[in-house]
């Protein structure tokens, strides 16, 4: 990395997951609201599911996911059963719109769950929604809860992406975030999957963890490349304690700084494009001749909840506490604790808690934003006529900025990041966000009259 370029690492940008992130969701958004926005889904709209699983066995101390550590599995047994009665509650809503283009089972560990449960929660769906072949499942796992027959069992229910949480193979790294795994225990997983014919192996990679050297790492991502997964998503820790308290079990002394961490993630990006995979947005990587390599060839990658994929669903439905959808220009999301979400649904009700309205102007914004992440480059003109003249003012200093540092060329109306500056995407994404300017009320004047 240019060393011009390393006063950037120090910037915290949103995920832009979403756009207006989650952290701008609040109560305003009801419901009703979200009910009115799923009576108005189109008959044949493609759409995209995800059905949390919040459960896991063991607390691996690096998390930020919504997620709890259970022993006891007849409370799994009642969330399965509530999450079929919210599937069937959007279901009515719905009234016969809509069609399932993919299902992602997330978490927490949806492998918490038997086989068993997780083929009623497509029962359910199907009966609801209906299932094509064409319906791409996946499901992410953890290679400790894996039983002898979970991975031929989820093969046959039609999984074809199955998701392995690997992080880091080095065993000090892994006593340190209390996530004990050995290589051989995902050597056999990625064997069961492909004896089981599963044709898309994802795998999970952090850098940034405590004990981690450059060395540890480049051992990790040699592992990796010899596993030969068809893609991975490798993601920065986010050292979040005042959030969230389990990561105080983390020694902050042993975290490398911020110069090891760039070090780390250019090491594996060198490491992994130099092994063929093609780099996919900031933190994704596949096979030529993965579907997301594809998709981002002929310009159809997208960004969504689930990170960079090729699903053209624009609809994404969320099942289960904390789960987010995004219907019709709102986002809308589940109570994030059991119990009320359980009285929700014993109530007959959807367990929308907060959520956003996405103005004509946000919009605009989001649009550039997810063109910048997937491809590189976006227009910046629709995005000055849907700002104030101070916001516009800011985008352009931050710009200027940018382009005299070598991350972007900015020719006419069109910013193009430098292919070697991908990593630090979000830092220029976060240049054309309104948010990262004023506050929401400050903008919504004149986002709200945008196109």
């Amino acid at each position: 990395m240019k060393p011009e370029w390393r006063k950037y690492l120090f910037q915290r940008a949103p995920r832009y997951t979403s756009y207006p992130a989650a952290l701008h969701f609040d109560a305003c958004v009801t419901r009703e609201d979200y009910a009115n926005r799923l009576a108005a889904v189109e008959l044949y709209e493609p759409m995209s599911l995800y059905v949390h699983v919040p459960f896991c066995k063991r607390l691996c101390w690096y998390c930020g996911c919504n997620m709890r550590v259970e022993n006891d599995y007849g409370r799994a047994l009642r969330y399965v059963s509530a999450l079929e009665k919210e599937i069937a509650l959007v279901g009515r809503k719905l009234a016969g719109a809509g069609r399932p283009r993919s299902i992602h089972f997330g978490g927490g560990t949806p492998n918490y769950l038997l086989a068993d449960e997780i083929a009623g929660i497509l029962h359910a769906i199907e009966q609801e929604f209906g299932l094509t072949d064409d319906c791409r499942l996946a499901i992410e796992l953890d290679p400790r809860l894996i039983r002898d027959d979970d991975v031929a069992r989820l093969a046959g229910l039609g999984f074809s992406r199955m998701s392995l949480g690997v992080q880091d193979f080095d065993s000090a790294v892994q006593h340190a975030i209390n996530r004990v795994q050995s290589y051989d225990m995902v050597e056999s997983a990625v064997s069961e999957m492909r004896a089981a014919g599963v044709t898309d192996i994802s795998f999970d990679l952090l850098y940034g963890l405590p004990r981690q050297t450059m060395d540890s790492f480049e051992a990790t991502l040699e592992r990796t490349i010899a596993l030969s997964p068809d893609r991975l998503a490798v993601f920065g820790y986010a050292h979040l304690p005042a959030r969230l308290p389990r990561q105080r079990m983390i020694d902050r002394v042993e975290l490398p700084d911020v110069l090891l961490r760039a070090d780390l993630a250019t090491l594996a990006d060198e490491k992994l494009i130099a092994a063929g995979y093609r780099r996919i947005g900031f933190d994704h990587y596949a096979k030529p001749d993965n579907p997301l390599s594809i998709a981002a060839r002929d310009g159809r990658l997208r960004r969504n909840f689930q990170g960079f994929t090729d699903d053209i669903s624009e609809s994404t439905i969320g099942f289960g506490v904390s789960a987010i959808s995004s219907v019709n220009g709102l986002f809308a999301q589940n109570e994030k604790g059991l119990n009320a979400y359980y009285d929700a649904i014993a109530a007959g009700l959807l367990p929308v808690v907060k959520g956003i309205e996405v103005t004509g102007g946000e919009m605009v914004i989001a649009n550039a934003i997810q063109s910048l992440l997937c491809r590189g480059e976006a227009d910046t003109a629709a995005i000055f006529r849907a700002v104030t003249p101070g916001e516009a003012q800011g985008i352009c200093c931050k710009l200027e900025a940018l382009e005299a540092d070598g991350l972007i060329a900015w020719t006419g109306d069109l910013v193009k990041i430098d292919e070697e500056a991908r990593l630090l995407s979000r830092c220029v994404a976060m240049a054309l966000d309104p948010y990262e300017i004023s506050d929401r009320a400050g903008m919504a004047g004149a986002l709200a009259q945008a196109v």
